[in-house]
């Protein structure tokens, strides 16, 4: 698997998630003080979240990170 092919489902999972928990991106961003473009970009894989950041997603949504990696 290519690194781009990697962050995007990656990216597309951690999607499903916030909106499986009935969060809008502005919902989560306003919840982990993000930029919504910061997020758009993570979620569509243009974008390589750290592992602090992917810890602040998964809070702002109320699951573990583990579930990104379903």
């Amino acid at each position: 698997m290519t690194d781009k092919v990697f962050l995007e489902k990656l990216g597309n999972r951690i999607a499903k998630v916030r909106r499986a928990n009935g969060l809008s991106q502005l919902d989560l961003c306003s919840k982990i003080n993000m930029e919504k473009s910061n997020l758009s970009a993570i979620e569509n894989g243009r974008q390589n979240a750290t592992s602090l950041t992917l810890k602040r997603i998964a809070e702002g949504i109320g699951c573990e990170i583990g579930e990104f990696f379903e």
